[in-house]
């Protein structure tokens, strides 16, 4: 949480992610034997996590996708340890999906970048931020 409210973690995938595995790492900690008991036992981690970067959509889009994993994926009973094993397998699938839906954007925008050309990037709630980035393709 520190890491995300800090801005040690950057990036909205990162951040999205970093969402993802805070709510596999708050069911790591539940001894819950229902799935309903689980949503109970991880609904106030669910809010600090919300709260720790309220404007970074994918940090709510990360936490959303677990949560939905959970209600309709993992099985009523939960006895078995093995659904802690599949939120974190769910969070790295999470994390794949975005490196190459982020790759592919990426190489879409170089083909419409001239080579040798500025880019300015800004981040909408920041616009202030000493930090947003300027790059240049290469």
């Amino acid at each position: 949480m520190d890491a995300i409210k800090t801005m040690k973690i950057r990036g909205a995938p990162a951040i999205g992610v970093a969402g993802a595995m805070g709510i596999a790492l708050s069911a790591k900690s539940s001894r819950a034997k229902t799935k309903e008991q689980l949503l109970k036992d991880i609904q106030k981690d669910v809010q600090e996590l919300r709260s720790a970067r309220p404007t970074a959509i994918n940090l709510s889009w990360g936490i959303d996708k677990m949560l939905e994993f959970i209600k309709t994926k993992l099985p009523e009973d939960l006895s078995s340890k093995d659904f802690k094993a599949s939120l974190v397998d769910f969070a790295k699938t999470l994390a794949d999906m975005d490196v190459r839906a982020n790759m592919e954007l990426s190489e879409i925008g170089q083909s419409l970048i001239p080579k040798r050309a500025s880019v300015l990037t800004h981040c909408k709630w920041s616009l202030d931020n000493p930090r947003s980035s300027r790059a240049r393709v290469r």
